[in-house]
């Protein structure tokens, strides 16, 4: 314990040293540190033109906050993307592994469950309206407290729910509004995982590395075909025959689809809580997450933040930081204006510090939409979100049952057939990911046009699939469509964080996920009459969805590629 405390006041004695000389930084025209400079650029102007907005160099001056954080930033330059940066990226690799794994895993048990359960037709519907809904209000919940309790906690909490209620998808025999339930609760968590990651991993990486942020999708794709690969061991194999009625049904002694003869989808959904309970138990117990010095220095614990960075570096085997509480102070001194929410808090979890952190936090949000190029930006993202959504709950509800209706080719309709097909279009997924990951580079492209690129040709995958009437060709296009979507998601869910100050940064995620999973809740209802009645409609409102994202993007009005993130 002494060896702790002693630890402790090293970090704050190294906190408290006196600030090394000054040089003037040609890029904010502010006395900074000579040693905390870094060579990404420091956009300080208020341009809001549409001149501006087009070339995606719109900017307000920065703020007190905003200049401190450049300094951290400096810092986080110098550590590189050493050993506390590589665990954070694999950590929050798995966070979307799971997302797309559950949504796949689920939906390959859907017709066991039906069966079992006696489920009527106009009723399959429910457990997917529930998912979303769950889906939606996690995203909400969990953005806002990542921005109130901290990245830690959030962090964690996600995953621990995910698991704990996903293991008890199995439990229910002949309840179908029990599983519903369930997974309307085990969705709360896994709703939190796309906007806390991608905030979480933004926030510890080097300046020049954020753009490993969008290659963080990859995983999705490998979660999507892990997913099929557990279904078609356990759910396809241990399932009763699909023209047995279940058992609730029908007199004793007569054939029926019985728990013990269809007890594959639970040996899934075991496989897949207990793979998300090891991720928790890898972000809680294995690896020691410190809070993020951003978070800490927006809530004025700008000694907190020296000591994790101090922390960090020492993980990493690098040189200590040479950041001080001085630097800020000079900082604070030479600023006119002091903006976001800077109440100093203590560092204790107590219940009483909770709730008023949860009311100023709540309070400080109003400050999101005050700025207006944060607004305009804030607006953009919420209609390109629910346009992204729209189509991916199209294309993943609806274009698997369109191919296996036009399976015309060879008339293999069985179900080894059905999974090798899945494994053909999502695992070409990843080439979406390493899309993303070179284009948000390149100079001319960025983030902005990488954008525009992906939706449209998503669109026009979608757009294309009306036109083909073999099997090939709708595995293929369906394919194409999936690299796309997986492509525009690596770079939003990269580039929305990016875009807001970390005191907004996890709630302005978390309520674009929010009116996205909304848009995806009502798009299944909106196309499911063009299914049934057999018209291409579904299709082009998929497309159209897509496209619309990609018109708005156009005016995104701040391009990230070559600018520091705060």
């Amino acid at each position: 314990m002494n060896s702790v405390a002693q630890e402790k006041a090293q970090y704050q004695a190294a906190a408290e040293q006196p600030a090394p000389p000054y040089t003037v930084d040609g890029n904010t025209a502010e006395k900074l540190p000579a040693a905390l400079h870094s060579d990404v650029p420091i956009v300080d102007t208020g341009d809001f033109g549409l001149r501006s907005i087009l070339a995606g160099n719109a900017s307000n001056p920065l703020t007190t906050f905003e200049k401190k954080a450049a300094l951290i930033n400096a810092e986080m330059d110098k550590f590189g993307f050493g050993r506390y940066q590589t665990c954070i990226w694999l950590l929050c690799g798995f966070g979307y592994f799971l997302d797309l794994a559950w949504a796949q895993g689920v939906g390959l048990i859907a017709s066991a469950v039906y069966q079992e359960m006696n489920v009527p037709d106009d009723k399959t519907g429910l457990i997917w309206t529930c998912a979303n809904a769950g889906l939606a209000v996690g995203a909400l919940t969990f953005g806002i407290l990542v921005d109130i309790i901290g990245r830690k906690w959030a962090f964690n909490l996600t995953c621990l729910i995910t698991s704990v209620f996903g293991l008890l998808l199995a439990a229910p025999k002949y309840n179908y509004g029990a599983i519903c339930g369930i997974y309307f609760l085990s969705s709360l968590g896994l709703g939190g995982n796309i906007p806390i990651d991608a905030t979480i991993a933004l926030e510890f990486l080097p300046q020049r590395r954020r753009y490993l942020v969008a290659l963080l999708s990859m995983w999705q794709p490998i979660g999507v075909v892990v997913a099929s690969a557990i279904a078609y061991g356990t759910a396809a194999k241990y399932r009763c025959d699909p023209t047995l009625p279940a058992c609730n049904t029908v007199p004793d002694g007569e054939g029926c689809c019985s728990v013990s003869s269809n007890m594959g989808w639970r040996y899934e959904v075991i496989i897949l809580g207990l793979m998300t309970l090891l991720v928790f138990f890898l972000r809680f117990f294995v690896f020691k997450f410190h809070e993020s010095p951003k978070f800490l220095l927006a809530k004025g614990r700008e000694a907190e933040a020296i000591e994790v960075l101090h922390k960090i570096a020492k993980f990493n085997r690098a040189p200590p930081p040479v950041l001080t509480v001085a630097h800020f102070a000079e900082i604070d001194q030479t600023s006119s204006e002091y903006s976001g929410d800077r109440v100093e808090e203590g560092a204790g979890t107590t219940v009483k510090r909770v709730l008023r952190a949860f009311v100023s936090g709540i309070t400080n949000l109003k400050g999101l939409f005050l700025n207006k190029l944060q607004a305009f930006i804030f607006a953009l993202l919420a209609v390109a979100y629910m346009g992204d959504y729209w189509s991916f709950n199209l294309a993943g509800s609806f274009l698997p049952i369109i191919l296996l209706r036009n399976n015309v080719s060879n008339g293999q309709t069985s179900v080894t057939e059905t999974y090798r097909q899945y494994v053909y279009i999502y695992l070409p997924g990843i080439l979406g990911a390493v899309l993303a990951l070179a284009s948000i580079q390149l100079p001319l492209v960025g983030r902005k046009w990488s954008l525009v690129f992906s939706a449209a040709c998503q669109g026009l995958a979608m757009a294309m699939y009306t036109q083909v009437k073999t099997t090939p060709g709708y595995v293929g296009l369906n394919a194409l469509e999936y690299i796309m979507q997986t492509y525009f998601n690596a770079v939003l869910y990269a580039s929305a964080p990016e875009l807001f100050d970390t005191a907004f940064r996890g709630s302005a995620s978390g309520m674009l996920s929010c009116l996205g999973r909304l848009a995806g809740i009502v798009a299944p209802f909106a196309g499911q009459h063009y299914l049934a009645a057999g018209s291409s409609g579904i299709l082009w409102l998929g497309a159209g969805g897509i496209w619309l994202s990609a018109f708005v993007m156009i005016f995104l009005p701040v391009e990230m590629r070559n600018r520091q993130m705060f």
